[in-house]
């Protein structure tokens, strides 16, 4: 029987809520592992309380839960520093346990940085904390929907600082990333690929900027002496508007850039996907949503599709 562990996120946003609502709702083929904290207004009746993984009966399908911190006693829509230290330690432990393989998946409900970092300064996101932790040097922030398919170059940086991160080795080893996870995980035997420019007009050839001409254009011709099936830099203005659906993936240099057209298609369904980690890692595409956590009105569906797309992965 697989294993796949999800974790609840900051417990006083939406991600308990969310959690028990997709477990109630869904009836998933693996055993499940909750790692994590709820609030107070969370009842949790189907899970059975476990110390450890390892007590865990490999041969029979059930729910699990592993608690960090106190149990329910969070308040919904009132993060805390506390709050943030529940929600560092449910992605600590869950990390621990993948890093051992004694986990198929993990699945990530979200997390407020500002409050991790009250205890944690150095935290940036999951995406970073988990490419630390496992001592992987380069990982991609991905997003999939049945829609549109999105990778990042960068990730969590200023955008003055992104045209400094693009250089040809750096796109390289993420495109390369980026197509072997295709191959493994979702079987395609040759993707197609999609380059967005940086600039305007993609620049133009050169009159709104050199990052394609100097930086992408040398890096997408090796990548197709490889055999990669890459195409670009495109205009990403225009882009979206007819050419995004041709593509297994779209690759862009910044965070807004691929992540508003995403949302804007796909939002309460996408799946962030960590590409290039020793274990598979899917999470939500929202955030905690304090301002609604506790109302009972939140949905669980971002939930559900980021562990049936974390099952596709496994098999």
């Amino acid at each position: 029987m697989k294993k796949i562990a999800i974790t609840t996120g900051d417990p006083a946003g939406i991600g308990p809520e969310v959690v028990i609502k997709a477990l109630k709702k869904n009836k998933f083929q693996h055993t499940i592992i909750v790692y994590g904290a709820f609030s107070e207004k969370v009842t949790i009746p189907e899970l059975r309380k476990i110390k450890s993984i390892d007590e865990i009966d490999s041969t029979v399908k059930s729910l699990y839960w592993i608690p960090i911190s106190k149990e329910n006693s969070f308040v919904p829509a009132k993060p805390s520093k506390e709050s943030g230290i529940a929600a560092y330690e449910s992605l600590q432990r869950s990390c621990t346990d993948a890093l051992a393989g004694k986990i198929n998946a993990l699945v990530t409900a979200p997390v407020s940085k500002h409050f991790i970092q009250l205890s944690h300064p150095d935290f940036i996101g999951h995406t970073e904390f988990f490419a630390q932790r496992s001592s992987t040097k380069d990982v991609v922030m991905s997003f999939f929907s049945d829609k549109i398919t999105v990778g990042l170059l960068t990730t969590h940086c200023g955008l003055s600082q992104v045209s400094s991160f693009l250089t040809e080795e750096m796109i390289l080893t993420k495109v390369e990333i980026i197509n072997n996870a295709l191959e493994r995980y979702f079987k395609i035997s040759k993707p197609t690929l999609a380059l967005l420019g940086l600039n305007p007009h993609a620049g133009e050839e050169g009159a709104f900027g050199h990052e394609e001409q100097q930086v992408m254009i040398p890096a997408v011709d090796e990548l197709k002496k490889k055999g990669i099936d890459i195409n670009g830099p495109y205009p990403a203005d225009t882009f979206f508007a007819r050419n995004y659906e041709k593509f297994d993936m779209i690759i862009s240099a910044y965070h807004d850039q691929a992540l508003i057209p995403f949302k804007m298609l796909s939002f309460d369904v996408g799946v962030n996907v960590t590409l290039g980690l020793p274990f598979i890692r899917t999470s939500v595409d929202h955030g905690t949503a304090f301002d609604i956590a506790g109302k009972g009105i939140a949905s669980d569906n971002s939930l559900k599709h980021a562990v049936k797309l974390a099952m596709r992965m496994i098999s």
